[in-house]
């Protein structure tokens, strides 16, 4: 596999809200005074103060941004130093360019060399503002970054020794005369100190863009200082088109960057912020050695000097040659160790899954499974060899495959984990296994290329649920639903009717001499003699009826589909039929009659047909044994008289 590297790529363009007015400004007005020096032909006195004074403006706008970027609120301490730092460089050189101007315009005597004073303060003030810059820590890369600074500053410095250093220093002009020159390239070299920690190391702030325009007007400062000092060398004058130039490019970047700091809020950059920058400084150092390379190639072939000439481009070509080898080296290694990683990681995978107690699958976007684990033998009774290349549809239950189908089609189509699901699995032996799954999209990873789905066997829970459940809503003597169910079913039956306009009948029955039975033949007979009765119920009642044990000799009957013309006649005459016959226990044969009451209603409250259902049943008990009473008004005040 072979890794990518992204190329460099310059800093987002601002947003709407962080528009740059004051740069816009001053690149139109730097503009219009190239446009005027080019085409008015000014020479003499009042070119060299047209060079002078169009700088003042730019100075003075700088020094003024970068203050009050420094007052924000939200920036960091370490960065409003480094722009109040950044703010008295610009300071000084405007105050340099001030000296010069009053000595171009002819006020007074200048102290000789004033103006060179507070251009040169300006270089360690700048130096002191990129080391203030918060950056990341490297750690363990601090030799590697110690290297690369080298690198980008010798190839840099053998540029400014060749082409200002050497010149001057070969010239045979006094010592004094030389000295000031070779300040300035001295000083280039702390700007590129500067330059090159800040490019090597992240900066923690979310100010790239602004840091990256930084570094642009650091570069220019050295490029206009190199061709500020060929052009001294070459004319002896200092004005020139293409110095103005560069020094209006480094005051507009360095009045972008002041406004970028000014109008982005400080906050943590994100890791691809990070990212690039790093590989933008990545190139800095392989930038200088081409440089130096090129620049040792053309010495060699413009003064040919046996043998040096020769040996200095072979030395060169040998060069070019390692670092390719390097390159495809690293290149190499890097995909062996992107590979290793990838096996580790899928051996871990692999050796995690198999000893897992749940049910592991992997499979495709389509659903084939590509790997099962070695639960499959204990919960499917599958080798997992067996299972590779089947869908999972292909093992659900049939009334389950669409269920599976749609949990494979939401887990390819959501990143992370989908919802749980749930399905029957039908084993080798036709075996059915519920299973509870979630789902892992784990396409994207190269260790696993697939969905892994986690599922477990939750038959033994949801067995116990449902017996749990069953016990909550069933009496567990007779296994009829109890007082809470009936309750239940009572209410709904009622809403339901209240909808439809159907009518709800309840049965409440009372056992004749249960008691008597009870008491003569033991508690355990009287157990089974319920059981034998709500069997009889039970077989009495249709299949849309619902019959419950209340407590003790209680029972009642819900009859929801009274569309049937007398249907609660026809299930009172059953349920006499079977009492009519004896009931068969140890101690003998037993007759048990019951009395039956009724109440009937549309809609209302569950409680008060109840009432009344029980009023009726007490009616009917005080009547004769195996009577049945229908509730109606005139047994409230029975009731009443009878509390």
């Amino acid at each position: 596999m072979t890794k990518t590297f992204p190329l460099p790529t310059p800093p987002e363009a601002p947003t709407p809200r962080s528009r740059l007015p004051i740069a816009a400004i001053a690149f139109a007005y730097a503009a219009a005074y190239l446009t005027w020096l080019q085409f008015a032909h000014v020479e003499g006195r009042m070119r060299d103060l047209a060079s002078e004074v169009v700088f003042l403006p730019l100075n003075a706008a700088v020094a003024l941004v970068f203050l009050l970027a420094a007052r924000r609120s939200d920036a960091r301490a370490p960065m409003r130093r480094a722009l109040r730092l950044l703010a008295a460089s610009s300071a000084t050189v405007c105050a340099g360019n001030l000296v010069t101007t009053y000595g171009v315009m002819g006020f007074g005597p200048v102290v000789p060399g004033l103006a060179h004073v507070f251009f040169l303060a300006g270089y360690p003030l700048t130096l002191a503002a990129y080391l203030s810059i918060p950056v990341g820590q490297r750690g363990m890369d601090r030799w590697k970054l110690a290297c690369d600074a080298g690198m980008v500053l010798s190839g840099a410095g053998v540029a400014l020794w060749y082409f200002v250093v050497h010149p001057i220093a070969g010239d045979s002009a006094a010592l004094g005369t030389i000295i000031l020159p070779l300040l300035y390239p001295l000083a280039d070299l702390l700007m590129l100190v500067g330059i090159t920690t800040v490019a090597l190391r992240r900066p923690l702030d979310d100010h790239r863009g602004a840091i990256f325009w930084l570094g642009i007007s650091g570069a220019l400062v050295v490029c206009a200082d190199l061709a500020f000092s060929l052009v001294t060398m070459v004319g002896g004058r200092r004005s020139a088109f293409a110095t103005d130039l560069l020094f209006l490019a480094t005051s507009i970047t360095l009045l972008v960057s002041a406004e970028l700091f000014l109008r982005s809020p400080s906050k943590a950059g994100s890791s691809r912020e990070h990212h690039r920058l790093s590989n933008v400084a990545s190139v800095l150092p392989f930038v200088a050695a081409g440089a130096t390379y090129l620049l040792l190639s053309a010495i060699a072939l413009g003064t040919w000097v046996t043998p040096l000439s020769g040996v200095a481009l072979g030395a060169v070509a040998v060069s070019v040659f390692l670092g390719a080898r390097q390159l495809r080296s690293f290149r190499l290694n890097a995909a062996r160790v992107a590979e290793a990683a990838v096996r580790a990681s899928e051996a871990r995978f692999r050796s995690l899954v198999q000893h897992s107690s749940d049910l592991i699958f992997v499979i495709g976007g389509d659903g084939v499974i590509q790997f099962a684990s070695s639960s499959a033998i204990r919960l499917l009774g599958y080798q997992p060899d067996a299972l590779v290349g089947r869908t999972m549809a292909a093992l659900a239950h049939r009334d389950d495959v669409d269920v599976v189908g749609a949990f494979v089609e939401i887990a390819a189509a959501l990143p992370g984990v989908s919802p749980p699901g749930e399905w029957r699995i039908v084993g080798a032996d036709d075996t059915i296994v519920q299973v509870e799954a979630i789902a892992s999209n784990r396409l994207a990873d190269d260790a696993v290329r697939g969905i892994v789905i986690n599922a477990r066997d939750v038959g033994e829970r949801k067995a116990l649920l449902d017996q749990l459940a069953h016990q909550a809503f069933h009496d567990p003597l007779t296994g009829l639903a109890n007082r809470a169910l009936f309750y239940d079913r009572v209410s709904h039956a009622l809403e339901l009717g209240q909808r439809e306009g159907r009518t709800v009948t309840v049965l409440f029955l009372d056992l004749d001499r249960f008691k008597q039975i009870n008491d003569d033949m033991g508690h355990a007979e009287g157990d089974h003699l319920l059981r034998l009765i709500a069997g009889r119920l039970r077989a009495s009642a249709r299949a849309t009826d619902t019959v419950a044990r209340l407590g003790g000799d209680e029972f009642a009957v819900l009859i929801e589909d009274t569309s049937v013309p007398r249907s609660t006649e026809r299930l009172i005459d059953r349920v006499r039929e079977q009492m009519a016959f004896p009931f068969t226990l140890s101690g003998g044969e037993v007759y048990v009659s019951a009395s039956i009451g009724s109440a009937s209603a549309i809609g209302g409250e569950v409680d008060e047909i109840l009432r009344h259902a029980d009023i009726a049943m007490y009616s009917a008990k005080r009547a004769e044994s195996g009577s049945h009473r229908v509730f109606d008004q005139t047994m409230l005040g029975q009731a009443g008289r009878a509390t």
